[in-house]
Parts: structure tokens; sequence; C-alpha cells
């Protein structure tokens, strides 16, 4: 039975992470009153930075990733995904953009140490069992995610810059299923 506490714990961990409403607008909110940046410095200046901090980031997550065994590139993931979503909530310019996206490609990169964890704890007779129920949970996270985002704006009960604190506090809840493990 650890192997369905395992289990059970990297879905909530997988549901919180992928929870991300704010990720659908993040170009309109960019682009509009709350942050006023045109849609060339976002597409030139700020989004390119996550493309390459990404491909920088997960060679070295991957390398690191069995090194210091799973658990520390998870928190890493928790801690990259608070300090991108609060730096967005917080940040005003360019450059301040420009490190959230490189803490963005390191959150979207340590991805890896979540789905190779649950191989390192559970026996192979269940390695089935346990991918149908994290992959269930991410896209679980995911589509609930769409559909609040999507609702909130489309009712105006939200604003582009109130999703981000609902995006921060799925990250949040992400960390504390994290301190289960």
């Amino acid at each position: 039975m650890y192997w369905l506490k395992i289990s059970c714990i990297l879905c909530l961990f997988g549901c919180f992470k992928d929870f991300r409403p704010s990720e659908s607008f993040v170009t309109d909110y960019l682009t509009g009153p709350w942050k006023n940046f045109t849609v060339k410095e976002v597409n030139q200046d700020i989004y390119p930075v996550a493309t390459y901090s990404y491909l920088a980031t997960l060679v070295l997550v991957f390398l690191i990733t069995d090194f210091v065994r799973y658990k520390p590139i998870i928190i890493l993931c928790g801690l990259s995904g608070i300090v991108t979503f609060l730096m967005i909530i917080l940040g005003k310019t360019v450059i301040v953009f420009q490190i959230v996206e490189f803490f963005y490609g390191l959150f979207m990169s340590s991805e890896v140490a979540y789905y190779t964890y649950i191989y390192a704890k559970v026996e192979k007779k269940h390695y089935q069992e346990v991918t149908g129920h994290t992959k269930a949970a991410s896209l679980f996270g995911r589509s609930m995610s769409g559909i609040v985002a999507q609702l909130t704006a489309s009712f105006n009960l939200l604003d582009y810059h109130q999703l981000n604190y609902l995006t921060l506090s799925g990250i949040l809840n992400c960390k504390k299923c994290k301190l289960c493990i």
C-alpha cells in the first residue's frame, strides 16, 4: 500500500502544479493595463528567455536528478514556480520579466523529477497504475485550470491580474504536497 500513498501524494502535487489559470491569458496580462508591455517586447524580449532557459536547465536538471535522488528537484520545481508567479504579480520591468522567464524555464524543466520520482519509489508491477494516476491528475489540473480561467474571464468574475493569485495559490498548495513526500 506504500505505492498507493506515494501515488496519491504525487497526484495532488501534479494536479496543483498544473493548475495555472493565469497562463491562458499571460500575453493579454503583460500587454494590458497591469504591466503595459508592448507586444514586441513580450514576443522578442521576454518570451524567448523561457525557451532558452528551459533548454539549458533541462540538461542540468536531467543530469542532477539521479545524483540528488529526485526530492530536491521536486522541491526546486515548487520553489521556482512560487518565485515565477510571485514575480509575475510584483514585477514591472522587462529585465524582471526576463528573470521570471528564467525561473519559468526552470519550473518546467524540473518537471522531469516529478515523472521519474514515482518509478524510483514504486515496484515495477505498479508502474502502469501510478503512471495513469499521475498523468490523469496532471491533466485534471490542467483542464480545471482552463475551465476556471475561461469562466472567470468570460463572466468578469476575476481579471487577469487576479487569476495570477489563483495560480500562485495552486503552486503554494503544490509545495505543501511536496513536503509530504
